[in-house]
């Protein structure tokens, strides 16, 4: 690979990472004043306005029903994601939720050996029981402080267990179908299934919560784009450590918008959370992964 084209991929990670980031403060905003089950649905319709657009401009419009009926275990597993997520961010600190969900590539390495037999070694579980130390962690400011939310903590959790399925789900897709398509019939499954919850809850919207949903749309659909395009043209093993930029994010959104200061428990365990997903993620003698991963619900 090109050093330049290296460095290209480099960036257009970072640009997801952010984008992504943004996303996540815009749903905790949003989370305040709007039941749960709207905000999920108007996250995927704002998506899906973005998403027939550039899939119209591709001419990959009309997918076909392989296509579609792929799609249904991924969006179900993506629509859980964004459900507990959400839930999450409406519970715990924004900086919190996300060094929480960083557990997903633990997750990733036991469901694909139990689904496509992908081996499991040493490093890997030595690294997913340190990485849960890291949790541990982070429980433990729960237990001596009373910081934090015990269901948020258990959503946070069960999120990252629906990533690393739809993120695995995914990676088998991107053999058959075309990333436009695949993010078009995602978006428009998850706002299908979403419509009747939000139905039950509806409750009137205002306008700028409305034009936020917009932006939401828009940060994911440029998210999704960028981390794909990132992803096939470089490996993984280059570009997965970007995705821990997000605390970044996350820890200066949290202090600018909402008043969050990170505690040592929560910096201290998202650490260590993130030096064993890096030994997950390059583990010895790696080859590259597929192109075309999702990257958010």
């Amino acid at each position: 690979m090109q050093p330049s084209m290296r460095l290209q991929a480099a960036g257009a990670a970072l640009v997801a990472v952010f984008l992504f980031s943004g996303l996540d403060a815009l749903v905790k905003a949003s989370t305040y004043a709007t039941p749960l089950a709207m905000v999920v649905f108007l996250r995927y319709a704002a998506g899906l306005i973005f998403t027939v657009g550039s899939a119209a401009a591709q001419g990959q419009l009309r997918p076909g029903w392989p296509t579609v009926r792929r799609a249904f275990g991924r969006s179900l597993s993506g629509l859980t994601c964004a459900v507990l997520f959400f839930g999450a961010l409406k519970l715990l600190p924004l900086a919190q939720t996300v060094a929480l969900t960083f557990t997903s590539p633990f997750f990733m390495v036991l469901i694909s050996a139990a689904m496509i037999g992908d081996p499991v070694t040493r490093r890997s579980l030595f690294a997913t029981a340190f990485g849960f130390l890291g949790v541990i962690v982070m429980l433990a400011e729960k237990l001596s402080s009373e910081a934090g939310s015990p269901l948020g903590f258990a959503m946070a959790l069960a999120s990252a267990v629906a990533y690393a399925l739809s993120m695995i789900l995914s990676r088998r897709d991107t053999a058959h179908d075309s990333v436009p398509q695949m993010i078009l019939v995602q978006n428009l499954i998850n706002a299908a299934v979403a419509l009747p919850f939000a139905l039950y809850w509806y409750q009137p919207v205002p306008g700028e919560t409305l034009v936020m949903f917009l932006a939401i749309g828009a940060l994911g659909t440029g998210g999704n784009y960028a981390i794909t395009w990132a992803y096939k043209h470089a490996p993984a093993t280059l570009l997965g450590p970007f995705e821990f930029t997000a605390l970044i994010w996350a820890v200066t959104f949290g202090m600018l918008f909402f008043a969050e200061i990170p505690s040592a428990y929560t910096l201290l365990g998202a650490a260590i959370i993130i030096g064993a997903c890096l030994a997950v993620i390059q583990p010895a003698g790696a080859r590259p992964s597929r192109a075309g991963d999702e990257a958010r619900p």
